[in-house]
């Protein structure tokens, strides 16, 4: 009962935020700007007061001040997110997350705390990230761009190492130093002039540390295995675009072969040492597996297409099945080579059926493999393809659209999850099938009506899983469950089917029903927890941290409004384009005809100032006049109606430089995109005397 009532406590406060961070990114124009701010600072001193106060009255339950705190700081990157909202600044700018993250490191380093880690390491990574893609998240990656990944990987990996010493106690953020390092050393190895030195270099970091873990610690050997299993598939697809010929399909051919007949080595010195645990065996044997099998695949079909053999799809189906599965599945041959050949066998029917439309044969298939294969890992992988045979089967055969084929693959889930009681791997595999087609039911085009009956059924049923599930101590169910449930969260933001500040009336409710349920059922049980509290003796350097956000939010509030008081009006000409934030809502992207300054010798990237004019129509203008690096263009002496304006050269070709000012982005009420795309011609900005400008307002 007692971990009943913190996961309560849990999703109260999840809850809570979830209604903060939806009600700030809905702009909701009920609110002038110095309201929206005084509602940002209510929050943040909600959480920061609450955390004292619950600190001091429930006694047991310092968890609990402890997620508030960290949530307090939470609160305050939502506010920090709602002034670049309010003062139109850019949208998920680095700095956003840059001024976020420094309370966090100040709260990781002064109370090393487990919660404050984490957040410190995701924000400092989105800074970076958002530094290096400022306009868009998908940007062109650079050499430079690689190096600082490298440099970035290497950084984890040595964190990962600290924490491993024991100097840092944060289980957390060791898993996430080692998946950041991993994705990063990744990146770096793929399309550039030192990508091979950068494979080479991720091989041996890999080979390294699969050595290390492998009979030491299972959960790290497991993510190593599925990095370099995905590594090595990726850049077998690389290799292929650039290489293709037959030469190429036989090698990768040879490779599965050289790459089973030494896994049959392995298992077999694995089995005659007990110190190898057996979910290390598992992970090894699937890794090859299924690097095997994708090889083997690629070969077949690849050399197929070259030479132009003219296969029928029921021939290669008949091959596969009669000297791929049923050979390695009757026989008792070493499990890499076995389980290869039965998934390449599967696989390439799979393909076979569904281009001739007679998916409903692999049902035979899958049940002969089904009768002998006794492995529980093996049937569980198998259980989820026969899964997806069946959506296919149902999509050819009764021509189903998306709505019914999902309705179809829950109902047929719940059903193999009530008869699989004493299977419990084919029932996990049930669960998250079942589950995936539920929560898909969430994302696509329906009506309101229907969408808002499976977002809530969707809810209800995976929060009452999390629940039942942890109290019957399935923590592989509950885990699964809570992560659903916040797959909702995420998806409910971006989603358009209702607005966001319905959404966030919701979720406030429901935070607060939880937060009241927990605490009286805290009181009624009256639970003994032992939990650190990390406010214990910490008290004043906490609130000197809570008073620096405080002292930030309130200068920039007093520097902005100050602009918008005293700076210079102008009026420029835009063009707009309409996406949705990451955490500030919706706003409008802006490219204005100072965008992009013509006839200039600039040559590199930096800050600029140019002057404009105003023009007969009353639209202020670019004069040709600018200062780069700290020299003008041409010879230049202010005159009374000049309005100097602050840029920076993002890029420069041909004469011509394009330049950013910290304007190109209007938040604007959800829903709104479209009119503002049509109707809006140009913008007012003030300009201080310094030459920073911000975005008033649009009009037509």
């Amino acid at each position: 009962m007692k971990k009943m009532v913190s996961l309560t406590y849990l999703f109260g406060v999840v809850f809570i935020l979830t209604s903060a961070l939806y009600f700030f990114a809905s702009n909701w124009q009920m609110f002038s700007r110095l309201e929206k701010v005084a509602l940002a600072g209510a929050l943040i001193l909600l959480f920061y007061g609450a955390s004292f106060l619950l600190e001091r009255v429930l006694k047991g339950a310092h968890f609990l001040s402890n997620w508030l705190l960290v949530s307090g700081v939470i609160s305050f990157g939502l506010s920090v997110a709602l002034l670049g909202q309010l003062y139109n600044s850019h949208a998920d700018s680095y700095l956003l997350f840059l001024v976020w993250s420094i309370p966090a490191l100040l709260f990781s380093l002064y109370t090393r705390y487990g919660g404050f880690y984490s957040l410190t390491h995701i924000l400092l990574h989105l800074t970076i990230y958002f530094y290096l893609f400022p306009s868009t998240p998908f940007g062109h990656w650079t050499l430079a761009h690689v190096w600082i990944a490298f440099g970035v990987g290497i950084a984890n990996m040595l964190l990962f190492l600290i924490i491993k010493k024991g100097y840092i106690h944060s289980k957390p953020l060791l898993y996430l130093s080692l998946v950041s390092a991993n994705l990063l050393l990744i990146v770096t190895a793929f399309e550039n002039e030192y990508s091979a030195f950068f494979t080479l270099f991720y091989i041996g970091i890999l080979g390294v540390g699969v050595y290390r873990y492998f009979h030491k610690e299972t959960s790290i050997f497991i993510i190593l295995s599925m990095f370099g299993t995905g590594f090595i598939i990726i850049k077998m697809f690389e290799l292929m675009a650039r290489y293709v010929s037959s030469l190429f399909f036989i090698g990768l051919l040879l490779a599965a072969i050289l790459l089973l007949t030494g896994s049959v080595f392995l298992v077999s010195y694995l089995r005659k040492h007990s110190a190898s645990r057996h979910w290390t065996k598992t992970i090894f044997v699937a890794s090859v597996t299924t690097i095997a099998s994708v090889f083997i695949v690629a070969s077949v079909f690849g050399l197929l297409s070259l030479f132009m053999v003219d296969v029928s799809m029921t021939t290669l189906f008949v091959l596969a099945t009669v000297f791929l599965v049923i050979p390695s599945t009757v026989t008792n041959w070493p499990s890499p080579v076995k389980y290869s050949l039965i998934m390449t066998g599967i696989v390439i029917g799979m393909i076979a059926s569904v281009f001739d439309e007679f998916s409903f044969v692999m049902f035979f298939v899958f049940a002969f493999v089904f009768y002998f294969e006794k492995r529980t890992a093996a049937r569980f992988i198998f259980y989820l393809l026969f899964q997806l045979n069946t959506a296919i089967f149902l999509g050819q055969t009764m021509e189903l659209g998306a709505h019914a084929l999902l309705l179809v693959m829950v109902l047929l889930n719940v059903i193999a999850y009530l008869l699989l009681k004493n299977k419990q791997v084919l029932q996990y595999g049930a669960f998250l099938s079942g589950f995936t087609a539920l929560f898909s039911l969430t994302t696509i085009d329906l009506s309101l009506s229907l969408h808002i009956i499976y977002c809530t059924l969707f809810f209800l049923i995976a929060t009452l899983c999390v629940y039942v599930f942890k109290k019957q101590g399935l923590r592989l169910y509950w885990v699964s469950s809570l992560v659903f449930s916040f797959m909702l969260i995420v998806q409910l933001y971006y989603d358009l089917a209702w607005k966001l500040v319905h959404k966030s009336l919701l979720f406030a409710v429901l935070g607060i029903g939880f937060l009241l349920v927990a605490g009286y059922l805290d009181r009624k049980g009256g639970f003994e927890r032992k939990s650190h509290s990390i406010l214990a003796g910490k008290t004043l350097g906490i609130l000197f941290i809570i008073c620096l956000q405080g002292g930030w939010i309130g200068y920039q509030v007093y520097s902005n409004e100050t602009l918008l008081q005293n700076g210079e009006t102008v009026i420029l000409e835009l063009q707009p384009v309409d996406p949705r934030s990451l955490l500030q809502g919706d706003y409008v992207e802006l490219n204005y005809s100072i965008s992009q300054l013509e006839d200039t010798s600039i040559d590199d990237n930096g800050p600029v100032t140019i002057v404009l004019r105003e023009n007969p129509q009353g639209v202020h203008e670019y004069s040709g006049v600018y200062k780069f690096n700290g020299k003008w263009n041409a010879s230049y002496e202010k005159k009374p109606d000049d309005v100097l304006l602050n840029g920076k050269v993002t890029s420069s070709w041909d004469n011509s430089a394009q330049v950013t000012y910290g304007i190109e982005h209007f938040f604007i009420p959800e829903g709104t995109g479209l009119d503002v795309e049509g109707k809006m011609k140009t913008a007012v900005v003030k300009v201080s005397d310094k030459g920073d400008g911000i975005l008033v307002r649009l009009r037509d």
